[in-house]
């Protein structure tokens, strides 16, 4: 059979070769067929070999920091012998050397080995000083067969040993596993670990939950569910990142990237490692059986041990190791993303709230500088004093609306007085307001008549503020400008000020606005003659364009009389309004 050949299906005879010893020419017929293009799958059929036994011998042709997955491996020596000439001898001679030596690398034999900062006989002497014990050879023997006298090996003696003084000092013996686990997670020992001490915070706590989970994880001694690991939880050094973006990383499926992220999980759960079996005692104490609002506590535990990590699997690993099955783990998992979701959805919300409360702040502070005043301002009434005087009457755009500031609802007439509540239910100036607070009487048309302003605002500076909700174009009507003087007196006797708004806009800028400098001649000169009404407006201003609120300014500026019903317009008492565009509102 060709090397190239593919594998057979189901039924296919299990490879003759698989576990005989690789000879230099099977090495020869691998590499040719690598740089032939064929996979490992297709060259297993061809040296009658298993997938792994392939991927096995391709790591061995390659440099150990290339060599933690197989497949990654036959994509780096395809491009290495495409790029030239590449001496894969020499490299399986280093490997060949290194298994003789007994240094089975992460690259190599698949599993990691801690770098050693000191020697397992400097962990015994420091023991010894610390404790004040000499050890007979045979238990030097045994101590120095211990599995956690390796680990504390990768720490510096200088790190050791104020760890194991600490230690004896406060508890009065150096257990190895507490020395080991103190070392890598400072402050364990001491640690308040349980729920009510994570919910309110303390960063004690946090800081060695999160140690301790990377210790846990860092004591997987398979080098590829490590690596997979450590890059899906964002630790030793790497960002959380998603299984495509590691797959892309390391030139497998992503299936295949979550394999190796069940497979850590899976062989997390039977280690015995201190820090792995102190992390399973602590998440099942806080995610034990009859725990209340296990959900919300699984996304603590996930966001406080891997920040920035994907829920899967910074959530499915703490249930995992808190003894959870798989499918009870990710039901969890499935509640903890709904509490998730919910939380971003509120705090979306609440970012939307203080948007708001952004713009309406800002919004009022420019309204209110446009406000009148009418001398010092007064003492503003008290929220218990203040009531609507009227209900609103019925209509097409009249409702009411819940207010959160007031805790209540407030009844409109219009879209304007809804854009107002709005606006004084979102400003931070803004401490209470009050609907139709008053009846103000004045005089229009020679009729003695009543009206109800539309709000009374507070500010927290204990200013009040009296205001008219108006559209723009009915702010010069002559029926309003009456009732803005009367408005005017009340409030230059309470010391109160008065705001002429839409919401957005005030009387001030009414009276800036642009006008087509013809149409104002016109009108003028029309009117120092006779009223008119609306027929003659437009007739007047034939072939200029303008609309409602141009008229509206041009009222407003030079003083004119106009009402509605019928329409008339007329000339004012020729006197120059004053500023605000209302004679004697000041």
């Amino acid at each position: 059979m060709d090397s190239t050949e593919s594998v057979g299906g189901p039924g296919a005879a299990v490879p003759e070769r698989r576990g005989l010893r690789w000879d230099l020419a099977e090495f020869q017929r691998l590499v040719a067929g690598i740089e032939a293009g064929a996979s490992l799958e297709e060259l297993g059929a061809g040296h009658q070999r298993g997938v792994s036994g392939m991927r096995w011998a391709v790591r061995q042709l390659v440099p150990p920091e290339e060599a933690s997955d197989g497949e990654a491996a036959a994509a780096w020596l395809a491009r290495r012998l495409a790029d030239g000439p590449y001496d894969w001898q020499a490299r399986l001679e280093e490997s060949r050397r290194a298994r003789a030596a007994g240094k089975k690398g992460g690259a190599a034999g698949g599993r990691r080995t801690r770098p050693e900062a000191c020697e397992p006989a400097t962990v015994v002497a420091v023991w010894q000083e610390v404790t004040g014990h000499r050890l007979s050879p045979g238990r030097r023997a045994e101590f120095l067969d211990r599995t956690t006298v390796r680990a504390l090996t990768a720490h510096p003696e200088e790190t050791l040993r104020p760890v194991a003084r600490r230690l004896w000092r406060a508890c009065g013996q150096l257990l190895l596993d507490a020395w080991l686990l103190d070392t890598v997670c400072p402050g364990y020992a001491t640690a308040d670990l349980s729920w009510e001490a994570l919910a309110d915070g303390v960063p004690d706590t946090a800081t060695v939950l999160c140690d301790l989970a990377a210790a846990a994880v860092d004591e997987l001694r398979d080098a590829r569910a490590h690596a997979v690991l450590c890059r899906r939880l964002g630790l030793d050094g790497h960002e959380p990142r998603s299984q495509p973006a590691i797959a892309q990383e390391f030139t497998l499926s992503a299936q295949r990237i979550s394999q190796l992220q069940a497979r850590g999980i899976a062989r997390m759960l039977g280690s015995r490692q201190p820090a792995t079996l102190a992390w399973r005692e602590v998440m099942s104490a806080l995610l034990g059986e009859d725990r209340p609002h296990t959900a919300e506590r699984l996304l603590a535990i996930a966001e406080t041990a891997f920040p920035g990590a994907p829920l899967n699997p910074a959530g499915l690993l703490p249930a995992r190791l808190a003894g959870k099955d798989d499918a009870e783990a990710r039901n969890l998992l499935k509640a903890a993303a709904g509490v998730l979701a919910e939380r971003r959805q509120e705090e979306r919300h609440r970012r939307r709230l203080a948007d708001r409360a952004d713009r309406a702040s800002a919004r009022w502070a420019a309204l209110a500088a446009a406000a009148d005043w009418f001398g010092a301002p007064g003492a503003a009434p008290a929220p218990a004093e203040l009531t609507a005087l009227r209900e609103v009457n019925p209509r097409e755009h009249s409702g009411t609306w819940y207010s959160p500031k007031l805790g209540r609802e407030v009844q409109y007439e219009s879209q304007t007085e809804l854009q107002v509540i709005h606006l004084l239910d979102h400003a931070a100036q803004i401490a209470h307001y009050q609907e139709q607070p008053l009846a103000i009487d004045y005089r229009h048309a020679g009729r003695a008549r009543s009206y109800y302003p539309d709000f009374l605002a507070v500010t927290t500076g204990g200013h009040a503020v009296l205001i008219e909700a108006k559209p723009q174009c009915d702010i010069p009507l002559a029926v309003n400008l009456a009732k803005y003087r009367a408005a005017a007196g009340l409030c230059a006797r309470h010391g109160w000020g008065l705001l002429i708004t839409d919401g957005t806009r005030t009387l001030r800028d009414l009276e800036r606005h642009p006008v087509a400098p013809e149409l104002e001649q016109r009108l003028r000169a029309a009117l120092e003659t006779r009223e008119l009404t609306w027929p003659d407006v437009r007739e007047i201003a034939r072939g200029i364009a303008f609309t409602s609120l141009d008229l509206a300014a041009l009222v407003l500026r030079n003083g004119w009389q106009w009402e509605l019903g019928p329409y008339r317009l007329a000339a004012g008492t020729g006197a120059v309004p004053a500023a605000g565009g209302i004679p004697a509102l000041r």
